[in-house]
């Protein structure tokens, strides 16, 4: 008897604990059936996140929630703004009303936008939305780029050396940012500066570089300049001209100008974020091809502007360079394959390739300073696979040269090395092949490679 009234009692405690477990268990369920969220926000098709660029004026935005939303009650949270007047607008909904999709009627151009639904009850059976949205968005510029590489993407600017003396500087540039100095550019979040080859030829370099970026559609929300480093025969009137020296920083040959080509993209950089009109820059890139390169190289170590705007990400890229600064005497010897300390080669050491006798650019700074700088600058190394002869411009005669390798590639591949070996830690270098390119700036340029290494930055 006292078993089966203790086999009972065990029973009824079991039952009691599953009762109060599944009761537990429903309240939980009851209470995740009482609050909802956002899957996911798009913008005509495409991911919508708070500070997005170059949105349409004539856009849908698609918001999927995870349950059912009561459309009164949704229309009377939603609210969308240029941060004083509402948005005219139509919705619709679908997926049994899970999904609101947002018509926007005729929004303007180069305007920010606030959308913003904030915690509430939301649900038709009272699903509250607790995290809430709030996000900005800038519709397109309104303006056509010009992409052409013709004289009419031609820009001036003005520069004033230390006793006050004026020089025009020409470049490509796809939006006038000097004479329109009034509009303010919301759209653009990235300023691409792209220096040409020995040629000096800016408005093939401006096309490739337009090319690419088109194909990118990122065109019209970037800011792109080629500048122009004229020589003596291209120049007129007050132009800032030099010879082959534009590539390592050195002053321009005018007379009495001393203005470094190292100071010219300072001072563009400078007209740009000083100006106030594009407040939403966020990147820097600054991208050369063989002389280019060498040029870019030798300012990514040197510049002072990436100092000045410690808010603004800067990004250099070096396509196929033929020299580089290294910052002590090491160079890779490439028939033991170690690092040695050369000899017999006077001058191995001296600007371009090192830091003595350096340029008036870097006057009173001090060897460490600019080895810390290029260093932990953000460098990548562009290197085509087939960029291998020994033929063209490259320098196969001089022993300062010959040290850094016996070709293109192998020089960028060296200098890389180098700062894996002697920087590992604290480097901030990236090399990047670009397969079945030679010696050719439109093919680095419009290399899925290149436009991987844009996206990646985005």
């Amino acid at each position: 008897m006292n078993t089966t009234r203790n086999i009972f009692n065990r029973v009824r405690v079991f039952s009691f604990i599953f009762c109060l477990s599944f009761l537990v268990g429903c309240n939980d369920d009851d209470n995740n059936l009482l609050s909802l969220s956002v899957l996911s926000i798009t913008a005509n098709g495409n991911p919508l996140e708070d500070g997005a660029i170059n949105i349409p004026v004539n856009s849908i935005i698609e918001i999927a929630f995870s349950s059912q939303i009561e459309p009164s009650k949704f229309e009377g949270l939603l609210s969308i703004t240029d941060g004083s007047v509402a948005l005219d607008y139509t919705i619709s909904y679908s997926n049994a009303t899970t999904k609101a999709t947002i018509m926007l009627a005729q929004m303007e151009v180069n305007a920010i936008y606030n959308l913003s639904i904030p915690s509430g009850d939301l649900g038709p059976n009272g699903e509250f939305f607790q995290s809430g949205i709030a996000l900005s968005y800038v519709t397109n510029l309104g303006k056509t780029p010009c992409l052409n590489g013709s004289d009419a993407c031609i820009q001036s600017m003005p520069l004033t050396n230390g006793s006050g003396a004026e020089f025009d500087f020409d470049m490509y540039s796809n939006y006038d940012f000097i004479d329109d100095s009034a509009f303010t550019y919301n759209s653009i979040n990235q300023l691409v500066i792209v220096v040409h080859g020995l040629q000096r030829n800016a408005n093939d370099y401006f096309s490739y570089m337009a090319s690419s970026l088109k194909s990118l559609d990122m065109e019209e929300n970037t800011l792109f300049i080629s500048p122009y480093f004229k020589d003596s025969s291209a120049a007129t009137g007050n132009d800032l001209y030099w010879d082959n020296g534009w590539r390592e920083g050195a002053n321009s040959s005018n007379p009495s100008a001393s203005i470094s080509s190292f100071t010219v993209i300072d001072a563009i950089i400078e007209k740009i974020v000083a100006s106030g009109n594009f407040p939403n820059l966020t990147t820097i890139f600054v991208t050369g091809h063989s002389s280019g390169a060498a040029f870019v190289q030798h300012y990514a170590l040197a510049n002072r502007a990436e100092n000045t705007y410690a808010d603004i990400n800067f990004e250099y890229s070096i396509a196929n360079n033929q020299y580089f600064y290294y910052p002590d005497g090491l160079r890779y010897d490439e028939n033991s394959q170690q690092f040695i300390t050369p000899t017999g080669c006077s001058g191995y050491d001296f600007w371009p390739y090192g830091y003595a006798f350096s340029i008036p650019y870097l006057d009173g700074i001090e060897q460490s300073v600019i080895t810390e700088q290029q260093v932990t600058r953000k460098t990548t190394y562009l290197l085509g696979s087939n960029d291998t002869s020994t033929e063209g411009s490259l320098n196969t005669t001089d022993c300062q040269a010959t040290l850094l390798g016996e070709n293109r590639l192998k020089r960028g591949e060296n200098i890389y090395l180098y700062m894996q070996t002697f920087y590992g830690a604290t480097n901030n270098h990236e090399k990047i092949i670009v397969n079945n390119v030679g010696h050719d700036a439109n093919g680095m340029y419009n290399s899925s490679e290149f436009k991987q290494y844009l996206i990646d930055r985005q």
